[in-house]
């Protein structure tokens, strides 16, 4: 399955299937990200990873977090200060109480 991924060349954001992934940096350094989720989960926790081109996963770059919840928006911010190659998707997923990964994976590819 070919997906259209943004680029976020200092500051961009994605949503897919209620999942909305934000960067913001500068070029190739990567200062924050926040992701939010929509509708509320109970319990929801959130994950950065890294991933290659194919989408397969390269290393975590956060492990799950506990999400803060308003009204029916779940979210969680990392600090990252990291620079990334040429390329590079940072992805978010998230999964609620009983632990079941939800649909809706949110990259997005950091370019010069």
């Amino acid at each position: 399955m070919l997906l259209s991924v943004p680029s976020a060349e200092a500051t961009g954001s994605a949503a897919r299937q209620g999942n909305r992934i934000t960067v913001y940096g500068s070029g190739l350094h990567v200062d924050s990200v926040t992701t939010a989720r929509t509708p509320h989960r109970i319990h929801a926790q959130a994950l950065l990873t890294l991933r290659e081109k194919n989408g397969k996963r390269k290393r975590n770059l956060r492990g799950w977090t506990s999400a803060d919840t308003n009204g029916d928006t779940d979210h969680t911010s990392w600090s990252i200060n990291e620079n990334f190659p040429n390329g590079s998707r940072l992805c978010t997923e998230w999964k609620d109480l009983s632990g079941q990964i939800l649909p809706g994976m949110a990259c997005m590819i950091i370019h010069r």
